[in-house]
């Protein structure tokens, strides 16, 4: 009986001092292609004013092959990007979130109009407190994924505006 106890006692314990963890997020929303039946140029100045509309701001432009990127930080409660949950365990507290959004955005022509293709993805890193010694600990956040939510509002948006 006292082995027992003694058992249940350290797997307890032992649990209690688990780290921090991130359950992986879910998968990605996959292609998010539209085909416009408009002129590249219509379709490529609608996608850059996109961008301005949302204040997302473009780091890499090139209209001559058709690409649009940006990459920023999102704020408190984003819900662009899926990082996973992170659990910071029975030992610390998870302080916040800091996340960083790569949205690079494909416009070609095609014989029927122009297809605009967003690509949506991140990484970021979480701000942990250690309980025991208040040290602070920062875990990655690799490989988040879209949730689609960039890609609907520009397919949104080109669709009113075209």
């Amino acid at each position: 009986m006292k082995k027992i106890i003694l058992a249940a006692a350290a797997s307890l314990t032992l649990a209690g001092c688990a780290g921090p963890s991130v359950m992986p997020p879910n998968t990605s929303t996959g292609n998010q292609t539209e085909a416009y039946s408009a002129d590249f140029d219509s379709v490529w100045e609608g996608a850059v004013d996109w961008f301005a509309v949302n204040n997302i701001p473009i780091k890499n432009i090139e209209k001559d092959s058709g690409i649009i990127g940006s990459e920023y930080t999102l704020g408190a409660n984003y819900s662009q990007i899926d990082c996973g949950t992170v659990n910071p365990g029975a030992m610390h507290i998870l302080l916040n979130q800091n996340v960083v959004a790569n949205i690079n955005v494909l416009v070609r022509e095609t014989s029927a109009g122009t297809t605009v293709q967003p690509n949506v993805f991140g990484h970021g890193t979480a701000m942990l407190r250690d309980n025991w010694n208040g040290m602070p600990v920062q875990l990655r956040l690799d490989n988040c994924v879209s949730t689609g939510e960039l890609e609907r509002s520009l397919h949104q948006y080109l669709s009113r505006s075209l």
